[in-house]
């Protein structure tokens, strides 16, 4: 993140945007100041793959969810090991835990200090609003989010000790026009809540995570995400090279 103007200090992670796998993990050696290393991609039989039913997957769009189903079955077909797992519970401590303010508030409200009173009328009122949500936490409050954050980020790790990666629409929601949204707050925020939900979760509880297209589809592209536990860079970039062969 050297350089990079920051939002939220415990969140902030930077990643390419390619037209491959392959480019995504040569830009990755870059920016971690590493050398360029070959990617072979893994062996799709018998590999782990669960997927989070739940919450990460309500108010899907019938068109993600075909979308995304049918290139799960490309990949049970190829000899993937897909499973289902439950982490209703680990979100709801989380939810629960940032119930007063999400981090990204709280600490973009702390970069922004000095600016919410000089420049206020330089921001988007509904970021201004949410910084200034962030702003109105205490202290003490975000020291117990800090600490139940790891807290949970250890009990994730457990639950997913036997599995290689998880996998599920990167947004439940194919991308809206922005002019759909820009007069409505409800409908903006709706919107908005959907199309950060999943990642967030990857965000939150430290993963390292992929978006590919899935394949065949008509119309707006649908991400595929393979999201695993961080510091297994390589290995998900492995897995998603085999992903994205099978979807070619």
């Amino acid at each position: 993140t050297t350089g990079a103007f920051p939002l939220s200090y415990a969140l902030d992670s930077i990643g390419p945007l390619a037209r491959t796998v392959a480019d995504c993990a040569a830009t990755d050696a870059v920016l971690a100041g590493e050398e360029p290393w070959a990617l072979t991609p893994a062996p799709l039989a018998g590999l782990r793959l669960a997927i989070p039913r739940g919450r990460l997957f309500g108010q899907i769009e019938p068109e993600v969810e075909q979308a995304f189903e049918s290139a799960v079955a490309r990949l049970t077909k190829a000899g993937a090991r897909v499973t289902e797992i439950s982490l209703e519970d680990l979100l709801q401590d989380l939810a629960d835990a940032m119930a007063k303010a999400p981090f990204v508030a709280m600490e973009a409200a702390a970069v922004h200090a000095e600016w919410l009173e000089e420049r206020a009328r330089d921001f988007d009122p509904r970021v201004l609003a949410r910084v200034r949500l962030g702003a109105k936490a205490a202290a003490p409050d975000y020291i117990r989010l800090v600490n139940r954050r790891a807290e949970l980020v250890a009990q994730m790790r457990d639950r997913l000790a036997d599995i290689d990666a998880l996998i599920l629409p990167t947004t439940p929601i194919r991308a809206p026009k922005i002019s759909d949204l820009t007069g409505n707050d409800e409908q903006f925020w709706t919107a908005n809540g959907l199309m950060l939900r999943n990642t967030t979760m990857g965000n939150i509880f430290a993963f390292t995570g992929i978006s590919i297209p899935c394949p065949a589809v008509k119309g707006l592209p649908v991400g595929f995400m393979m999201t695993a536990l961080g510091g297994q860079d390589r290995r998900l970039l492995r897995m998603a090279a085999a992903v994205e062969a099978a979807f070619a």
